[in-house]
């Protein structure tokens, strides 16, 4: 949003904006400043933020200052992506071409860029390993058996005192932004710092009085002065600077103990950058390739060894320490309750489950196949012979007799296979000495970073009003939550960004999500792209009807077919200037007509989806789910004419890596229905929308005469475009619907008999 509009625009566009929220409208005080042709003070909103630590939800100018720490990622990640020739990669590797396309350079630019930050992230994990070992309760135990077993474990969230920092003691930028990525997996972070004896670090959260006043309010450089850079140095011995340290990891031979020095990346040359391959092949220790050899020994190393590595010194911290095994702490509330008070079915019983299982009989194979010192074959063991072993243990009557003390014969209980896969899921694709992978987790924040850049709030004279009414709306999210605890919400960026505020003070979201909900919410920042626009479209629906509301406050292409697919008809054709939804959707669309740039409006927060690999059989059913998305996206345009308003556009330019790049708009990827059901549920929603029009219009008369005949045109074009993907791909042949589709087919039947759809 520019900053010339008029000032009873402005004034119209805060009264919407309250209006979106469900909120009351807001006394003069709590406006935000009105434009004048005076250039607005950006650094007043967050020069004085009062940061004391509060005790519930995030507070406004918690989030401002998050906004900062933010804002403070993204100049880091420009600038370390952008920097030619760092860890050996020149841009120069890339020259004109005439079989490259223009767009083929760009995108090879970029993924030069994309693979510096890689690099740079994997080594500020290094780095916070490092920090997280010597510098965080150093003199810290970890949990044995016995400390889990003690009644009182529950109580451990609030046991001690945090820790404190000062700006003098604060950690390296990249290592605040791993620590950052961290909490914002709750569960996992929690996990980790029960199991390493570390819970005041756990309790402390991030200390953001300290953090915002090392950030500059005018550049957000990150300076916390020379007292904790000396403070890092010294407790370390690394530098300060993540650049300036040696390309190099330090690794130890499995077999001979000797050291091994890998490089971080073999890419940094001419060689590594073809269009079929931009980087993608380097084996060095920040590449999924990577590959090295002992110089004393020569045994082999990779990934997936180190991971096996990780999986022998937890297994021998459980057999001589009794040391429970990553994943085996939390109960499937993701809380801490003692397993010896609870019934051997129960979930606090089942989540040590694993550490049994081990020594009922599996310990001593899984010693030996983990152990390289005397390995001769040419292949190392890996996770994968891991992963048999323990298999087979769970077909194994006597060893689940011993590890369940009960007469259960092979027939696990949920919480049972849950922890198995939770213990499993600390090492695939994970090296480190914690519970989950930490560059993953900082590259997928990454997104999220970026959105709040583009959306740019922190440069809002209206910042903090704005963050007023997302911490309402993140409150209305959590209702979402509680009430309906199998379903997944996803959020929107506002939400997000107060959510993950809120996470960054884990002690209180702890006992906020418990209140709420009865549980730990976690925040899977792992979630497949078709799950997540499904899951996307329910929260939408969910919650307009829940608190009569706009959820997605976004006008793009994608967010108008998500609120096109479910604001119903009645709402469409009776707009009583009483209806909020009517009201909110008006406000939306005066915005986007006075300029507001969809990419600066809170779209889905999509930083948490990850692509699937899928077959081809999956490949041609998404055409169904793309059919629906379609229909929905025709009907806002023709809508949007009807109206007088310029439609959704699909095209528009997106800067990556500072390369203007013509693609459609980010939606997530399209999910995955059998195909059969997916046809019966869209003809189902088309046969509700025309039934809701026939409906008004026999309570109405010819009042919504015209309404009706635009509503009948695009149901009927929906139902056309989804016989014709049905003919196309072939999903629905005669008699080989199943019983879902069947059932799905019988409840449209019912639902035409019950409208008098059919009668009428």
């Amino acid at each position: 949003m520019t900053g010339d509009h008029h000032p009873q625009d402005r004034k119209r566009l805060d009264q919407s904006g309250a209006a979106m929220h469900g909120l009351e409208k807001n006394t003069p005080e709590d406006l935000p400043p009105s434009y004048s042709s005076v250039p607005p003070n950006i650094t007043a909103a967050f020069s004085n933020l009062r940061l004391g630590r509060s005790a519930g939800i995030p507070t406004a100018d918690e989030c401002i200052a998050h906004l900062k720490l933010l804002e403070a990622f993204s100049q880091l990640r420009e600038d370390v992506g952008t920097t030619d020739g760092l860890y050996g990669i020149r841009d120069d590797f890339i020259e004109p071409s005439s079989f490259r396309t223009e767009k083929e350079t760009v995108e090879l630019l970029t993924a030069m860029r994309e693979k510096r930050w890689a690099i740079y992230v994997t080594n500020a994990v290094q780095r916070f390993e490092i920090y997280w070992k010597v510098c965080i309760q150093a003199d810290a135990r970890m949990l044995d058996q016995v400390d889990l077993d003690r009644p009182d474990i529950k109580d451990i969230a609030d046991r001690g005192t945090p820790l404190t920092f000062t700006t003098d003691t604060l950690p390296p930028l990249d290592l605040i932004m791993v620590w950052h990525a961290y909490m914002l997996n709750p569960r996992s972070f929690f996990a980790d710092c029960m199991r390493s004896g570390k819970m005041r670090f756990w309790q402390a959260g991030l200390p953001w009085e300290a953090i915002n006043n090392a950030i500059d309010n005018n550049t957000f450089v990150y300076n916390p002065g020379p007292k904790a850079m000396k403070s890092f140095t010294t407790q370390t011995l690394r530098r300060w600077n993540n650049l300036d340290e040696a390309t190099l990891v330090d690794l130890s031979c499995p077999k001979c103990r000797g050291e091994v020095a890998a490089p971080l990346t073999t890419c940094n040359n001419k060689g590594s950058w073809t269009t079929q391959h931009p980087g993608d092949l380097g084996t060095g220790y920040a590449e999924k390739g990577f590959q090295a050899r002992c110089t004393q020994c020569s045994f082999p190393l990779d990934h997936d060894v180190l991971r096996t590595q990780k999986f022998r010194a937890d297994l021998q911290k459980l057999l001589t320490r009794d040391c429970a095994m990553p994943g085996t702490f939390l109960t499937i509330e993701g809380l801490p309750e003692c397993p010896q008070q609870g019934l051997p079915t129960s979930s606090s019983w089942c989540v040590s489950f694993p550490n049994r299982l081990i020594k009922a009989g599996l310990s001593s194979k899984l010693l030996d196949v983990t152990d390289m010192k005397w390995h001769k074959s040419t292949k190392p063991s890996s996770m994968e012979d891991v992963r048999n072993i323990i298999e087979e243990g769970l077909g194994n009557p006597e060893v689940l007799k011993k590890a369940t003390q009960s007469y259960r014969g092979r027939r696990l209980v949920k919480a049972e296979r849950v922890a198995i896969r939770r213990m499993m899921a600390s090492y695939w694709d994970n090296s480190s000495i914690f519970g989950l992978d930490l560059v993953g987790a900082v590259v997928r924040q990454c997104v999220f970073v970026e959105k709040m850049h583009a959306i740019d709030w922190i440069h809002s004279p209206a910042v903090s009003s704005t963050m007023t009414r997302l911490i309402a709306k993140y409150q209305r999210y959590f209702q979402i939550l509680a009430a309906y605890p199998s379903e997944v919400a996803v959020p929107t960026l506002d939400v997000d960004l107060a959510w993950h505020t809120h996470q960054l003070n884990p002690r209180f979201y702890l006992r906020y999500s418990i209140a709420k909900t009865k549980k730990f919410i976690d925040h899977d920042d792992k979630i497949e792209e078709n799950k997540l626009s499904l899951a996307f479209e329910w929260t939408s629906k969910t919650y307009q009807k829940m608190f009569d509301s706009v959820y997605s406050e976004c006008t793009c292409w994608y967010c108008e077919a998500i609120r096109e697919g479910h604001t119903s008809t009645v709402t469409r054709i009776f707009k009583s200037s009483r209806n909020p939804v009517v009201k909110e959707l008006d406000a939306l669309y005066n915005l986007s007509a006075k300029g507001c740039d969809a990419d600066k409006m809170p779209h889905i927060s999509a930083h948490n989806a990850i692509r699937p690999i899928i077959d081809e059989e999956d490949r041609t059913r998404v055409s169904v789910r793309e059919a629906e998305l379609e229909r929905n996206y025709q009907k806002a345009c023709q809508r949007a004419r009807k109206k007088g308003r310029e439609p959704p556009t699909r095209d528009m330019s997106y800067s990556y890596w500072g390369y203007s790049m013509a693609m459609p708009y980010y939606a997530p990827y399209m999910g995955y229905y059998p195909g059969h059901v997916a046809v019966a549920s869209q003809l189902v929603h088309a046969l509700e929308e025309l039934a809701g029009v026939v409906q008004l219009v026999l309570r109405a008369g010819h009042a919504a005469e015209e309404e009706l005949v635009v509503e009948v045109a695009a149901v009927q074009e929906g139902v056309d475009v989804v016989a014709a993907v049905e003919v196309e791909v072939g999903v629905v042949e005669e008699g080989e619907e199943g019983e879902e589709g069947a059932d799905v087919e019988a409840e449209a039947a019912n639902f035409c008999q019950k409208s008098g759809l059919l009668a009428c």
